[in-house]
């Protein structure tokens, strides 16, 4: 099995839906029992040995990122600064001096938190990968079992349906099992064929949809974990009571 040597944070959105809390802060910052989102994230990724450099962007008040990551003294983080809003996509367009191409990259979105109960998701997601057959492997829960996920803006559950030997299939207009909890292995490659200067990671598994409904080339792995979607100020507390509870 290749090792996962790299990883990508995205820290440069502004979590308009966070407002007014974000206006002041970047929404990777936001604490949950008195920890921000995104020392939960490296904490987990600095779990894993094999793991020799974490970018981390900042956009949107990326001083405050900056700041952060420098009393974190970890050798590994590199810092990539974005003078312009470039999106998640954009993001590793700019970040390609960084990136290794012969080597799979870790992405995570900074609002994910999630606990690991059996084993760390982010391996697991490594034990799946193949670099010959994906272009992306995405961590995926169950819409009922990820904690606060919301509908989509047509009112539709769920992201993909997950079929056998991890095949992702998408209808837009029905209801489908799982989320997209914002972390994926992908290769970096794909980067080469990147549509703009500003565009979102998505743009990638969206063109990938055949006719049939499956997804050409990306897959995904229903993760282990418990795992929490924070888009509003009202879900914060909602997530602090519920880890509470360990």
């Amino acid at each position: 099995m290749q090792k996962l040597t790299q990883a990508f944070i995205f820290c440069a959105g502004r979590g308009e839906r966070m407002r007014p809390l974000t206006d002041s802060i970047p929404k990777p910052l936001v604490k949950i029992n008195n920890k921000s989102l995104l020392d939960y994230t490296i904490e987990k990724i600095n779990k894993i040995p094999s793991i020799e450099k974490i970018i981390v962007n900042g956009y949107y008040l990326s001083q405050q990122i900056a700041d952060h990551l420098a009393k974190l003294n970890n050798s590994k983080i590199i810092f990539s600064l974005e003078h312009e809003k470039v999106e998640t996509g954009g993001a590793l367009v700019l970040a390609k001096n960084l990136i290794d191409f012969n080597q799979p990259l870790l992405l995570v979105n900074g609002d994910v938190l999630w606990q690991e109960t059996k084993s760390q998701d982010v391996e697991l997601l490594m034990k799946n990968f193949d670099k010959n057959q994906h272009d992306m492997l995405l961590g995926l829960k169950k819409f009922s079992d990820y904690q606060g996920a919301e509908k989509r803006k047509n009112g539709k559950l769920g992201d993909f349906d997950l079929k056998e030997n991890k095949a992702l299939y998408r209808q837009e207009n029905d209801d489908m099992s799982h989320c997209f909890v914002g972390i994926q292995i992908i290769n970096p490659q794909i980067i080469n064929n990147a549509p703009s200067r500003c565009f979102s990671v998505s743009h990638y598994f969206f063109s990938k949809i055949q006719k049939d409904g499956l997804l050409k080339q990306i897959q995904g792995v229903e993760l282990e974990g418990d795992y929490y979607h924070i888009g509003t100020v009202e879900a914060i507390k909602r997530t602090e009571s519920l880890l509470n509870k360990f």
